[in-house]
């Protein structure tokens, strides 16, 4: 679900505010022109990559269909390189950093009819030297408005009535960190999970364990209240083995179902030994393993030796491996906005590398995907473990099959694992 954009509208209380999620758009463009008729701004989040080409076609639709609509954009991208986005001709204005409060001083300067520089926190085109990003609020974000999401969609789509739910910001490493109060959270937890009739909740925070005294609480106050609700969270290694025995046992108990754990650069003995804490207390785990083209063939080979180890172990660990992109932050700004849009997909060097982690990718993806009602489905998912159990990914046949009937079937490549 994009918290993002719902923190944002939640913050732009009393106004009318319509996300349009372009994944669920079959035109997310003639959307973005419709409502562009009436609106008084249109807030677009930009990632560097491919989405910079959707975002570029959505922000210049809208314009093409209102010339006097203002178009900010905001997101990762703008952090990298917010010229690159005035460089296009439709963006009036780009918000670095956290975007509630530049965008609602936005708001309010453009129903005073005053110009969209004089909203502090916005960046606008020749507005001089560059600005630091803008700081998170310092006060407690309002409650997430969910009414603004069609929830049931995202049910639908995921198969499950799991619902998204951010509790804090920031990591523990930086200064202003900031997180909701635990009452608060199971507050909200409870009565979400009530209203969408949601049977799981997952933590997207950046860094839900960055205070365990108040990971405690919620998870005491998820047990007082009867774990009534599944739940999942993201952490590291580290996070597991400091909670200790009994920690994850309380957490098993409040409701937790499992962590996805970011293991870059953890010892495979350390993430065995994580995964037996898990394993003795009852949890599930998804150690996500990210190789990048500067990592070599030996680092591929090590994150497939571990994966295959935490398969082993428990049934319930998935273990994803994924190429991981390359960061924009340390390329440097410079670049056109087209330029941007293609650095991720640059082919490697070492293409035998790149072409087995592809294989590796899809395999343990089919492998651990939930079994599917067809017989097809079903057939690649045991061919799939059965390919994991010897680790050989070679001679892909099924991999090209599968590629080849979704190009068909959608005129799209079918998307890599984790994209």
């Amino acid at each position: 679900m994009p918290l993002g954009l719902l923190a944002l509208g939640s913050w732009l209380e009393g106004r009318h505010v319509v996300i349009v999620d372009g994944r669920f758009e079959l035109a997310p463009e003639a959307r973005v022109v419709e409502l562009a008729r009436s609106a008084l701004l249109l807030g677009v989040s930009v990632r560097t990559g491919e989405p910079l080409r959707e975002a570029l076609g959505v922000s210049q639709a809208a314009r093409a269909a209102s010339p006097r609509l203002p178009v900010v954009w905001g997101g990762p991208h703008v952090l990298v390189d917010p010229e690159s986005c005035f460089a296009s001709g439709v963006v009036d204005g780009c918000v670095p950093g956290a975007g509630e409060e530049p965008l609602q001083a936005a708001v309010a300067a453009l129903r005073s009819e005053r110009p969209l520089a004089s909203a502090p926190g916005l960046r606008v085109e020749g507005g001089g030297e560059a600005m630091a990003p803008a700081a998170p609020p310092t006060r407690l974000w309002p409650r997430a408005d969910y009414s603004l999401l069609d929830v049931e969609r995202y049910f639908e789509e995921r198969g499950a009535r799991r619902l998204d739910y951010c509790s804090s910001r920031g990591r523990r490493d930086a200064p202003d960190w900031l997180g909701l109060r635990p009452e608060r959270v199971v507050g909200e937890v409870l009565e979400l999970g009530e209203r969408y009739r949601a049977s799981e909740l997952c933590f997207q925070d950046e860094d839900f364990f960055a205070d365990p005294g108040r990971v405690e609480a919620i998870a005491g106050g998820l047990i007082d209240a009867g774990a009534p609700l599944g739940w999942r969270a993201e952490g590291w290694p580290g996070d597991v083995l400091e909670a200790g025995p009994a920690g994850l046992r309380r957490l098993a108990d409040s409701g937790c179902l499992g962590l996805q754990l970011l293991v870059a650069g953890v010892a495979r003995e350390r993430l065995l030994e994580t995964a037996a804490r898990l394993r003795g207390a009852g949890l599930g785990g998804r150690f996500v393993f990210e190789v990048g083209e500067a990592d070599g063939p030996g680092e591929l080979a090590a994150a497939v030796s571990a994966a295959r180890a935490l398969c082993a172990m428990d049934s319930r660990f998935l273990t994803p491996i994924r190429q991981r992109r390359p960061s924009a932050a340390e390329t440097g700004p410079g670049r056109s906005l087209e330029a941007w849009a293609t650095f991720d997909s640059t082919p490697w060097r070492d293409a035998g590398t790149e072409r087995r982690l592809a294989r590796v990718a899809f395999y343990f993806a089919e492998a651990q995907r939930p079994p599917g009602r067809r017989l097809g489905k079903h057939l690649l998912r045991v061919l799939s473990l059965l390919r994991v159990r010897l680790g050989f990914f070679a001679l892909d046949l099924e991999r090209v099959a599968v590629e080849l009937a979704a190009l068909v079937r959608t005129g799209r490549t079918r998307p890599a694992p984790g994209d």
